[in-house]
């Protein structure tokens, strides 16, 4: 059975956050039958966050952030359409970017719309300039929206590396190992690549997401499974 895993670097920037998500897709890809796609917010144009003026109330799935007109919708679409996510994000003052907090946010509209994104599977990766720099606030951030929601979170399981530096919750990433390469250089940009740990996990976490996917769609298209999903009330 086919499913689809989608990408998503919250980064403002080309870089050290698409490199880790990229990685972990194609780990997911080696799992068998995953069709992948990857895109960045870098490439998106977002006006603002949530207003609060609730033009979603009322909404479906075909229309839905009524507020502000962008590619916040675009990227809804792609995150309705695939059935697991692995989300980037570069660490900002111990959380996730503002640019990927509109697009949170602003998902209110699919939540009015039915809860769309009810049991995608997310597994989420993380980079940062130092060891304990925020990795673990970031991606619980994304793991409490992702609840929020009703999905299915998933870490990087028991295979994660086992010198005692990995992270249950997803990939921490490190901007270079085993220390930090300073912002002034170029090599800044890729320098995870450095993070052997890091790439590690990218490969378990994917081959995680991926898994779960299929046993989530598997177990929804089994004729003897009864579900009143999608959630249509409010």
């Amino acid at each position: 059975m086919n499913a689809k895993i989608l990408g998503i670097s919250g980064s403002p920037r080309h870089g050290n956050t698409d490199i880790l998500v990229k990685e972990t897709l194609k780990w997911a890809e080696s799992f068998g039958d995953i069709e992948t796609e990857f895109i960045s917010i870098a490439d998106c144009k977002i006006k603002s966050g949530c207003r609060s003026c609730y033009k979603c109330k009322g909404t479906n799935f075909e229309e839905l952030c009524r507020g502000v007109k962008d590619d916040v919708n675009m990227i809804f679409k792609k995150m309705l359409e695939a059935e697991g996510w692995i989300i980037g994000n570069p660490v900002y003052f111990g959380g996730i970017t503002a640019q990927l907090k509109s697009v949170f946010d602003r998902s209110m509209a699919v939540e009015y719309a039915g809860f769309g994104f009810r049991n995608k599977v997310v597994g989420v990766v993380t980079v940062a300039v130092d060891r304990h720099g925020g990795h673990e606030g970031t991606i619980m951030d994304i793991h409490r929206y992702c609840m929020i929601h009703d999905m299915i979170v998933v870490g990087s399981g028991p295979e994660r590396p086992t010198q005692g530096i990995g992270c249950y919750w997803g990939v921490a990433g490190l901007r270079g190992y085993p220390y930090p390469v300073s912002s002034s250089k170029p090599e800044a940009i890729t320098a995870v690549t450095q993070d052997t740990i890091g790439l590690e996990t990218c490969k378990y976490l994917g081959l995680r997401v991926a898994e779960m996917t299929k046993v989530v769609k598997a177990g929804f298209s089994s004729k003897e499974f009864k579900t009143h999903w999608p959630y249509k009330g409010r």
